[in-house]
């Protein structure tokens, strides 16, 4: 997504559902070549895939884009009509240092709405909105202050919160979406019986290291196939490996966290966790606002 998730006053290199955008126009394409193989009018009338049928495009293979690949990637990652996509996710984090175990310091929760609009016959537009809270690993309660076990210090902790504006939305069209970071991503797309799965990678070399994310997205052939289906149902699972969080003040120690996320899209807001809507109204109210320009 070219995008990154704010901490206190600074934008922290954290992506999040935007990134799973499996590289832009790179991802629609590998999932368009993958589903070729699928009969369209035999999956819309039986609402699934031939049984059996396996293809896989390899890692970093060129293929060519169509409006056909495009649609198949948007009903994926939001949806082909225009309307409020919302994704809710949850996580573990970790702290990885030279030499040592892998220390679980708490869990994630939050959710990522996109505002969609087509734009053109293959193009689409849309702006989002992300928020993500930290859990207790041991009561699962949220936490404003959290004691930092290699520094002893009770730290305030602020969510993480990213919201796009016109200027910055998301654009998918047929020439690729333009990115000035010239980050490689690598794609790779699967589909066994009805289910197809995407993996990528995705990282920044100008960012401090280590720095990279790794996500599979999954969904069901028969829906993408299907003309009348605008909004297939998804779901994904990413590890992401990043530097510590401003609010958690490492200082000079070294070592990076290991981020472990998985979620599903939303057919809307009604099925997004009570505690987390409560939560999220009284500390972000606008986070389930359209921005400007959606």
């Amino acid at each position: 997504m070219n995008e990154r998730i704010a901490t206190g006053d600074e934008l922290e290199p954290i992506t999040r559902r935007r990134a799973l955008a499996w590289g832009g126009a790179a991802g629609a394409a590998a999932l368009g070549s993958l589903l070729t193989t699928v009969p369209e009018d035999a999956a819309a009338a039986a609402g699934r895939a031939t049984p059996g049928a396996a293809n896989s495009v390899p890692t970093g293979t060129p293929v060519a884009m169509d409006p056909r690949v495009l649609e198949l990637y948007m009903k994926l990652h939001a949806a082909t009509a225009d309307g409020v996509v919302p994704w809710y996710y949850t996580g573990r984090i970790y702290a990885v240092r030279e030499g040592q175990a892998p220390q679980h310091l708490f869990n994630l929760e939050g959710t990522e709405i996109y505002w969609v609009r087509r734009t053109g016959e293959a193009a689409w537009s849309s702006l989002g909105s992300t928020l993500t809270f930290y859990r207790d690993i041991g009561s699962g309660a949220y936490f404003d202050e959290y004691r930092n076990p290699f520094t002893e210090r009770v730290l305030p902790v602020t969510p993480n919160v990213l919201r796009s504006n016109a200027p910055t939305a998301f654009d998918l069209s047929g020439s690729g979406r333009p990115s000035g970071d010239k980050q490689p991503w690598v794609v790779e797309s699967h589909r066994n019986a009805d289910d197809v799965w995407l993996i990528t990678s995705r990282y920044l070399l100008k960012m401090p290291q280590p720095w990279i994310e790794m996500q599979t997205m999954f969904g069901k052939a028969g829906e993408l196939t299907n003309p009348k289906n605008t909004r297939a149902s998804a779901m994904f699972s990413s590890s992401y490996l990043a530097p510590w969080l401003k609010w958690m003040d490492m200082g000079e120690l070294k070592g990076h966290l290991l981020w472990h996320s998985s979620g599903r899209k939303l057919a809307s807001y009604d099925e997004i966790p009570a505690d987390y809507m409560t939560r999220a109204k009284r500390m972000q109210p606008g986070h389930f606002d359209a921005p400007a320009g959606a």
